[in-house]
């Protein structure tokens, strides 16, 4: 249900931007903002119970918090800079946009730099045993 809310939201949203864009131009990026963070304060809801599942899931398998940080944290990345990207491309700047695709995926390397150090420290520390 929380889906047909959403999709709901942005089609409003969208006609409004679409019917200020002929009366009053200069409203339009206004509502479409507007839109764009009702949706995002909609889907945080969603996001709180996959919070609690990712929790449980840490406690289960008893992986180290710090590795589900930086998993989450590049999640959090790219959502945002798909987002990011995305709306600049909707207000015409592409070239912006590609800039911010360049820049997410760069953080990302650097958040997933600790995991791939700590995952080449457990195969050096295998290939010792054999």
């Amino acid at each position: 249900m929380q889906l047909f809310k959403i999709i709901g939201i942005a089609i409003v949203s969208a006609l409004t931007v679409i019917i200020l864009k002929n009366v009053k131009p200069e409203l339009a990026f206004a509502a479409a903002l507007a839109g764009v963070v009702i949706l995002l304060l909609s889907a945080l809801d969603l996001l709180k119970s996959t919070f609690t599942l990712f929790n449980e899931l840490v406690a289960l398998t008893g992986i180290d918090n710090a590795v589900i940080k930086i998993i989450l944290k590049i999640i959090g990345v790219g959502y945002l800079t798909e987002f990011s990207a995305e709306l600049l491309s909707d207000f015409g700047s592409v070239s912006l946009a590609s800039k911010v695709e360049l820049c997410g995926k760069v953080t990302i390397l650097a958040l997933a730099l600790p995991i791939v150090r700590s995952l080449l420290s457990l195969l050096t520390d295998f290939l010792t045993l054999i």
